[in-house]
């Protein structure tokens, strides 16, 4: 038998564990074939095998960032109990367990090989671990505290101190910007067991924990993301992965604050981002409505001129972000993630949700963040660019188009596997190529920027007639 277990690098505790009774192989990376599934900047797709040699159990390195032993990197070694594995120098680490005790070893003695600042989670990981590594354990050491006062270390100090400063105030709703208290406990009593909030005085009747000035009601499904209440207002409460490195948590930290600078219509507002323990969190408003993902689940595929008029929006807003220096990047859009709110907004109909997921993408390689069929190669490998918002605002405009997943009309052509546009019956010849543009494997053979599609979308538009491809 043996036990991998995910430590939370800053508190070094256990987060995860995956126990092994009967396998020979055990593989560890971010591709979704593998035994264990980490998503990290610098993990790759196989990054590593653990196999059986007999009554022994050896670690063999496939990834191009390396593998570390007990701090020592190797390509090839034999694991003992209570080893501590990292997968590249500044990735996650996983503790290993040999035999029936699972229990995991004292860590105390192998804190020096564990990256600082890290924390550690998997993006299918219960809430149970998250809930320890958000604000109810032990607040980490200071690193000035730890650290020898040479050039290096007071350079790493203040990284760590604009960190731990991590706070931005955006389109903060007027009424909020005042002392934060928590509201006294309902006094109500006809409350039916199932209600999140009293329906006469509207505070919250279960409060899970508090971030800040939030009182959270339940995790919303996804790793590090909540839906929290203040003074009277539901919000969207985005942490970055718990499996995110320094990097990606500065990352993160820089599009929480481009996002609390920027309005536009087909964005929810950002109402601020704020530090809390060794977590940042974006705060936004909560936006109620049909996904056009439910949309066409309901009333069937969209035409050519119901999904232009639905996504030209979406290209504007894009045009504005890409612009930003640098650009934003949302690497989530499809259909899930584009609200038709119930409260009809001024200038638009549609909000373009799911921003700041778990991971946050920089230029390092080795991530891959989104959705299969929606994510163009170059987000697979871990190194986006405005380009791949397009791939998948072509991949969107197949589902409304269909009511199919866009990976339906992937297939191997002469030279590649990718989405063939022309497989789609009925398919409007402009619409065919426009999606096919989009959803080119080469980024650089797509359109230069979302100004192009928006206008290409016009221009069809105009002279298709309203005919659903699946007719």
């Amino acid at each position: 038998m043996i036990t991998l277990t995910l430590l939370h690098p800053v508190q070094a505790t256990p987060v995860q564990s995956w126990t092994f009774e009967n396998e020979n192989v055990i593989r560890i990376g971010r591709a979704v074939d593998n035994h264990v599934v980490l998503y990290s900047a610098v993990v790759s797709r196989h990054h590593v095998e653990l196999r059986r040699n007999g009554l022994q159990w050896e670690v063999v390195n496939l990834g191009t960032n390396g593998t570390y032993l007990d701090g020592k990197r190797i390509q090839q070694a034999t694991l003992m109990d209570g080893g501590i594995l990292r997968l590249a120098r500044s990735g996650p680490n996983i503790q290993i367990r040999l035999g029936s005790d699972q229990r995991p070893a004292t860590l105390n003695a192998r804190r020096e090989t564990l990256p600082e600042g890290r924390l550690v989670d998997v993006e299918k990981g219960t809430y149970s671990g998250e809930e320890e590594a958000i604000g109810t354990a032990a607040e980490p050491t200071s690193r000035a505290e730890e650290s020898t006062p040479t050039s290096s270390s007071s350079s790493v100090t203040a990284q760590e101190e604009e960190e731990a400063e991590f706070a931005v105030t955006g389109q903060l709703p007027v009424h909020l910007l005042s002392e934060w208290r928590a509201p006294p406990d309902c006094q109500h009593s006809h409350a039916q067991e199932n209600d999140l909030f009293c329906i006469d005085c509207g505070v919250p009747l279960r409060v899970w924990k508090t971030l800040g000035n939030y009182q959270i009601i339940r995790a919303l499904g996804q790793s590090n993301i909540y839906l929290g209440w203040r003074s009277g207002l539901t919000a969207v409460i985005k942490g970055h992965s718990l499996a995110a490195s320094r990097d990606e948590i500065r990352a993160f930290q820089r599009q929480a604050r481009q996002l609390c600078k920027i309005e536009h219509p087909v964005l929810p507002q950002f109402w601020e981002a704020f530090q809390h323990g060794s977590d940042s969190y974006l705060v936004s408003e909560m936006i109620y409505g049909q996904s056009l993902k439910q949309r066409v689940q309901d009333q069937g595929p969209m035409n050519v001129i119901e999904v232009s008029r639905w996504l030209i929006p979406v290209c504007e807003l894009l045009e504005v972000l890409h612009q930003q220096d640098p650009p934003v990047l949302h690497l989530h859009i499809r259909p899930s993630n584009l609200i038709h709110p119930y409260v009809k907004r001024e200038t638009t109909d549609l909000v373009l949700v799911g921003w700041c997921k778990a991971s946050v993408l920089t230029s390092d390689s080795g991530t891959f963040i989104g959705t299969v069929g929606y994510s163009a190669p170059e987000q697979q490998e871990g190194k986006p660019e405005p380009a791949s918002d397009l791939f998948a605002l072509g991949a969107t405009m197949v589902y409304l188009l269909t009511g199919y997943e866009p990976e339906t009309y992937f297939r191997w052509g002469t030279r590649e596997y990718r989405l063939y546009a022309e497989d789609i019956p009925h398919l409007d010849p402009l619409m065919v190529d426009l999606i096919n543009c989009l959803t080119h494997p080469d980024p650089r053979e797509r359109y230069p920027n979302a100004a192009k599609v928006k206008q290409r979308l016009q221009e069809i538009a105009t002279i298709t007639p309203a005919v659903s491809s699946s007719a």
